[in-house]
């Protein structure tokens, strides 16, 4: 297998670089509205939905201080009380106001993982529930909006009544439930359209999502002899962990050491987080990182049953890791970052959160001079594997 040295990969950077803010991470605290509340450790599905049954509009809402639109989005939430309070909207009784439920996807496994199991893959995401049947949903985190949560929780109440307070009004009439000051706001659908990168990274989770439950797939299965995996280490890993997605070993030549904190980029099911564990030790940790909440859920029912203390799965995106500043001794990837549509935000995101002297090991495709791309591997669906 051919090493990439770091100087070829900051010179194809700078062939392709774009100007962007960096990104550093802060865990914020979030502060908690007036008629919301945040979901606790020992919630369960079950607990939820009942929750929500009971209530004529509920709002369940996904959010992680380590993606920045979620702090705006909660004070954004918080401001629609004002307009239940006033009239603006549904009219000023309480018993109107929905009841809001916000689950911090970060803060712990469990949360996590309740919020997967609601089908709230997306941070941000939400749904709204009219007397606990789901009313409306985000389809991508790029279109969460609080504009859209108002439009489609007037939408939900609207259904529940026929008055003539009800929040959205037929487009005959001259009233509307949106305060003057915001005229080209509509508080009824209106179906925003996506941006380019937010269509990759959707595709990307789509795919590696019908993967790992064995779904329509993406490009699987190649075997891992063929990547650089000895026999000894495809057995230590586990079939599980194996999805053979990868492209290369890039253990076989990140110089991992005893004690080291270890981070890898799109950690799928665990393969390398595993192999890396033994390699660090009990003194060390590893940190998988995946977008795909089903990958995480596949990596984290791995890691259970191997009852390894030193690794952990966290949900985030590449672009925006979930890691503290100067934390990490080596980062890992295995035919990832290609996947990403903004790759020096990435190399940005590796240098902030490794500490002085950290190293790279990273396993993926790039274009060589004078070679085209096959026709076939250019649409979306094979990029996106």
């Amino acid at each position: 297998m051919r090493v990439i040295s770091l100087h070829t990969i900051l010179f194809l950077i700078a062939q392709r670089l774009v100007i962007a803010v960096p990104y550093y991470h802060q865990r914020s605290r979030f502060t908690m509205p007036a008629f919301l509340r945040f979901a606790r450790d020992d919630e369960d599905i079950s607990s939820i939905r009942d929750e929500v049954s009971k209530s004529p509009i509920s709002l369940v809402v996904a959010v992680a201080s380590f993606v920045p639109r979620s702090k705006s989005l909660l004070a954004g939430i918080q401001k629609l009380e004002n307009e239940y309070d006033s009239g603006a909207c549904c009219g000023p009784s309480d018993a109107s106001k929905p009841t809001v439920i916000v689950i911090k996807t970060d803060e712990s496994d469990e949360l996590e993982e309740l919020a997967i199991e609601l089908g709230l893959n997306d941070v941000p995401s939400y749904q709204i529930y009219r007397n606990g049947v789901v009313m409306g949903a985000s389809e991508r985190a790029a279109d969460v909006t609080v504009d859209k949560i108002r439009s489609q929780l007037n939408s939900a109440a609207a259904a529940t009544t026929t008055t003539a307070g009800a929040c959205c009004p037929p487009s005959s009439s001259s009233t509307s439930c949106c305060p003057p000051s915001t005229p080209s706001t509509s508080c009824c659908p209106d179906g925003s359209a996506p941006t380019d990168a937010a269509d990759i990274l959707k595709l990307v989770q789509k795919s590696y999502a019908n993967t790992v439950n064995g779904e329509e797939g993406c490009c699987v299965s190649v075997q891992p002899e063929m990547l650089g995996y000895t026999q000894e280490q495809i057995i230590k890993a586990g079939k599980d962990a194996n999805l053979g997605l990868g492209c290369g070993n890039p253990i076989n030549f990140a110089n991992i050491q005893k004690g080291e904190t270890l981070v890898d980029l799109g950690s799928g099911a665990g393969i390398d987080c595993f192999l890396s564990a033994d390699l660090v030790g009990e003194e060390g940790s590893v940190i998988g990182i995946d977008m795909t909440p089903d990958m995480i859920y596949k990596a984290r029912q791995n890691l259970s049953k191997r009852g390894m203390k030193n690794v952990q799965f966290r949900l985030g995106e590449i672009e925006h890791l979930p890691v503290a500043d100067n934390t990490v001794d080596v980062v890992i990837s295995n035919c990832v970052i290609n996947l990403s549509p903004d790759k020096p935000q990435v190399f940005r995101e590796i240098y902030r959160i490794l500490k002085r002297g950290g190293r790279i090991g990273i396993s993926d495709v790039v274009i060589r001079p004078n070679k085209a791309i096959p026709q076939n591997l250019k649409s979306a669906e094979a990029l996106a594997c």
